[in-house]
């Protein structure tokens, strides 16, 4: 039955769909909708079941993406955003730019 949860969560693209009603950057939306399933996997599967069936999994869903998103102290936080802050179109961390698709070539 938690095999059919997760596939049907991941079939109806419910975390992707719940990302860009948030308005998460779409930088960050890839990394996070794999973190939040990772999350998943790794949480009670009865609980995850039983949510399920109480129709109560995208609340569960939303909290966690909202404190994934949201804490300097989570997962997400300190895999993705710690080191990278994206303003104007460029990467940019403590001590250089790292150009977003050119890479600072020229064409």
């Amino acid at each position: 039955m938690f095999n059919k949860v997760i596939t049907e969560i991941y079939e109806k693209k419910m975390i992707r769909s719940i990302l860009e009603n948030m308005r998460i950057a779409d930088t960050d939306i890839d990394d996070l909708e794999q973190e939040i399933y990772m999350i998943l996997l790794d949480y009670n599967k009865d609980k995850i079941i039983d949510m399920y069936n109480k129709k109560q999994l995208n609340y569960f869903c939303v909290g966690i993406i909202r404190r994934q998103y949201n804490s300097k102290n989570s997962p997400f936080y300190k895999k993705y955003k710690k080191y990278y802050q994206y303003i104007d179109g460029n990467y940019v961390n403590d001590e250089n730019v790292v150009e977003d698709y050119n890479y600072g070539f020229e064409d």
